[in-house]
């Protein structure tokens, strides 16, 4: 897989996220912020997205690792460092 920039990193966490809640406004998420707190996100709306972003980006997302991706900023930073060339 080629390496992706920090920008389609993005613009694939919000397409997946828009899947996962499509009543959510992608554009006003604020990438400090808790999913939970912004968009009405459950535990099983959040491991649909876990599992889809795992399909989508080719990784595995280890399930201690969920608190990190429950921000859109540290989605961003979990999948730069996962999808980092060696």
């Amino acid at each position: 897989m080629n390496a992706m920039s920090q920008e389609q990193i993005r613009e694939m966490i919000l397409r997946v996220l828009s899947d996962v809640a499509p009543n959510t406004d992608t554009q006003a998420i604020n990438p400090d912020i808790s999913f939970h707190d912004q968009i009405e996100l459950d535990s099983i709306d959040f491991l649909r997205l876990m599992m889809s972003l795992e399909k989508e980006a080719n990784v595995t997302i280890f399930d201690f690792d969920y608190p990190k991706l429950s921000t859109l900023k540290g989605c961003e930073r979990y999948l730069v460092e996962r999808l980092a060339i060696a």
